[in-house]
């Protein structure tokens, strides 16, 4: 679909994308020391791809989360499988800038050796393909996008909202708008709220101690959250993150194991809590943190499960060196 702006032509290409980086990505293949790894699928597609003629020239503006499936096998013939989570594939992303987030579905002897596969062998090929994907997006869409600035009409009615377009909006917490839900809320009276489950484990290379730290010291949560935060390791302490967006209060702690609080977004309806329970299980080269919230409003658990990956894990990940990054 091309939409019209005074001087300026959209085109949608999310559902191009997803078939693009199916078939660059899955099946991508790489075999070392007879241990092989292969992208088997892609899981999850979330974000927005547009391209755009502005002023006569074709740019790119798109920013997507890629989830891909893998398989793999051990030299002793002993089957692997996991997750590789890209959070950000975006318009300004470098290509030394992408983050592979690796987890393995079972706690094998030599996940390591699956992982250092990965991330030297598997990630700069992964990369190279990624990078490619802003050029091979205007070559495929250029000749219908493209029109003579002369022969383009006036402002056009607004661009009717994509279907990702609150997902992408509201998943950037600090940009999030809270006009919409103040209104939403004074304009009726509470109401029961239709609620599921969520469930996650994360890997960091850290101490379960160290990670529990840096979720409840101010200093280190203002850091990874990139604004002011109030937190602390007290049961009955209300935090805040993200200029209000998400608040809550800490209900229970067992240092370096447990933390379990109430949690909402500002964008809920008012007065609705979710119960996060963070447990963290120690292990000889990583901490796993499990994590299960309850209450999640029906229709928000994909989002909700972003902003817990996108500014959380991979904020933490980033600015502590606690994930791989390659």
């Amino acid at each position: 679909m091309l939409i019209l702006f005074h001087n300026r032509v959209n085109k949608n290409c999310v559902k191009w994308a997803e078939t693009y980086f199916t078939d660059k990505i899955v099946g991508t293949e790489v075999t070392k020391d007879k241990t092989t790894v292969k992208i088997t699928s892609l899981d999850e597609l979330t974000g927005d791809v547009d391209l755009n003629q502005r002023k006569g020239k074709l740019i790119t503006i798109f920013d997507v989360a890629l989830t891909y499936g893998w398989k793999g096998t051990l030299e002793d013939g002993t089957e692997v499988s996991g997750k590789i989570f890209i959070p950000e594939v975006a318009h300004d992303t470098d290509s030394d800038d992408y983050v592979f987030d690796v987890t393995i579905d079972d706690d094998k002897p030599a996940k390591q050796v699956v992982r250092g596969l990965i991330r030297k062998e598997l990630g700069p090929i992964l990369a190279e393909k990624l990078a490619r994907f802003s050029d091979d997006l205007i070559k495929q869409h250029s000749s219908d996008v493209y029109i003579d600035p002369s022969q383009l009409g006036q402002a056009a009615p607004p661009r009717a909202a994509h279907p990702n377009t609150k997902e992408h909006s509201a998943t950037h917490i600090n940009n999030t708008s809270s006009t919409t839900g103040a209104a939403a809320s004074s304009a009726s009276a509470p109401k029961k709220v239709n609620t599921t489950t969520i469930k996650d484990t994360v890997e960091f290379l850290t101490s379960a101690n160290e990670l529990y730290n840096t979720l409840l010291d101010p200093g280190r949560a203002s850091i990874w959250s990139r604004g002011p935060a109030k937190i602390s390791d007290k049961v009955g302490t209300k935090f805040e993150f993200f200029n209000g967006n998400v608040t809550g209060e800490i209900l229970e702690l067992e240092i370096g194991k447990k933390i379990v609080e109430s949690w909402r977004l500002k964008s809920w309806p008012e007065g609705h809590y979710s119960t996060v329970t963070l447990t963290l299980e120690q292990s000889s080269d990583c901490v796993k943190l499990h994590m299960q919230q309850t209450g999640v409003p029906v229709g928000e658990e994909e989002l909700t499960r972003n902003n817990w990956n996108g500014y959380y894990w991979r904020a933490i990940k980033e600015t502590f060196g606690f994930g791989a990054n390659f």
